[in-house]
Parts: C-alpha cells; structure tokens; sequence
C-alpha cells in the first residue's frame, strides 16, 4: 500500500505540487485510484466548520457493515466496495487547500496516522466471531451528556486499542530519540500550532475521573504498542514521518 499510495501523496511536497494551492477533487481522485483496490476511500466534504478557503481537515470512519460503493464521480473502474472512508473537509466555497511544506507534512502524517487507526478497528472486526461481545467500560458521568457520550465512546476497549495506537505512533515518531516515560510526559502536555496530540483528547473526557478503567486500559495499551514499534521502527522510517 506504501508504495502505491506514495505515487500521489508524495512524503515531501515535489515538483508536480508546486504552487501556493492545490486542488482537491482532482487530487482525491488521483488518490483513490491507488487506494481503492485495498478498499479505502477518499471522500470530499464540504464543511462550514473549516475556518478559511484555503484550509482542510481529515477526519476518518470504519464502516464495517455500510460496505458502499465507489461513488460515481470517482473515474475507477470497475468499481469496488470499500469500508475504511477517509474524509478531506474543505471549506464550503472553495475546493482547494493550501501546500505550503509545513500543512504537506501535516496531512501525509495525518492521512498515514488515520488510516493506521482504522486498519486497527478492520483487523478487530475481522479477528473476532460475530457473537462476541465488546468490552466497554461504562461511563461515570452523570449531568453532562456530551462528557457521557464522549467516555461511552472511549471507553469502548475497541477504541482504546485504537486510540493507544495513534498516541504510540505519535511518540515515535514525534519524539525518536526520548525513552518511553520522557516521550509519554510529553504527549501530556504538547500544545503545537500545527498539530492536535491525541492523549490530550482521549483524557479530556475523564478529567474528573483519571483513575477510570478506560485511561488504565489505554496507558497498558499505550506502552504495548510502544514496545512493538519501538522494534520495529523502520516501517515508520519507511513511511518518512517526520519529528515535530
């Protein structure tokens, strides 16, 4: 997948993306060409919440039993069912995005730290019997839905494996020279304009209750993943994810 994918979505900005702007319905197409044969999708969104024209987000879904169908803008033949939809949130008014180097190294890492995160949950799914129950870890708030709803989310054990896999990566790859406790005080405090750290999101949910099971599950899954990518550090060196 590395090596298709790379045909497009270079690791640094190269001679074929040069200029200030880019612009994305033909790019995502370009994209989906190499990434569709292993059922991934890149998919436009028009969002509001994007602040400037020239800005754009990624967002991600597993969608293991909505298994679509490329839709028909996309020139790919014959077309294919994919459950892993990467989302590319562009501003209402304008189909373009920025290339400047600094926001081309933010989106290669983001699309390889989403897609990553989803090919966690398909190979979950994949692994296990229909009949298996998940483990969840109940939420503890009481008064404040959207709190409630966030730790129901991630106290889902599916999510934490997840979740503990993108922080791991995030320490490797962000801090490659720090030991592991060095790297994870770290990621509890990192404020970068360029970047969004995931524990910070992840413990916002359980500020009150820091002892809850999920955050215990997540630290033990943290540094499992940890320990295995720090063996094997030249897939993430393959990848050319840079240090902040």
């Amino acid at each position: 997948m590395r090596e298709t994918v790379e045909k497009v979505l270079l690791p640094k900005t190269q001679q074929r993306y040069i200029g200030k702007y880019m612009y994305i319905v033909p790019f995502l197409a370009r994209l989906n060409v190499v990434t569709i044969p292993f059922k991934v999708i890149n998919m436009l969104v028009e969002d509001t919440a994007v602040k400037t024209p020239d800005d754009l987000h990624l967002t991600a879904h597993y969608w293991p039993t909505r298994t679509t169908r490329v839709e028909t803008y996309i020139e790919t033949r014959p077309r294919r069912p994919v459950d892993i939809h990467i989302e590319w949130h562009v501003h209402p008014q304008r189909h373009r995005c920025g290339i400047t180097s600094s926001n081309w190294k933010q989106r290669h890492f983001y699309f390889w730290a989403y897609l990553m995160h989803e090919l966690a949950h398909r190979h979950q799914f994949s692994g296990r019997s229909k009949d298996t129950a998940k483990i969840v870890f109940p939420p503890t708030e009481t008064k404040d839905a959207e709190i409630r709803d966030q730790q129901s989310y991630l106290g889902n054990y599916d999510e934490i494996e997840a979740y503990a896999h993108d922080i791991a990566l995030e320490m490797v790859v962000w801090f490659p020279t720090m030991q592991y406790r060095e790297a994870f005080a770290q990621m509890m405090t990192i404020d970068h304009e360029l970047i969004g750290a995931t524990y910070p999101v992840f413990a916002e949910a359980f500020v009150k209750v820091p002892e809850h099971p999920a955050m215990r599950a997540l630290q033990k899954k943290i540094r499992k993943w940890y320990n295995i990518m720090d063996t094997r550090r030249d897939i993430y060196q393959t990848l050319q994810l840079e240090p902040l």
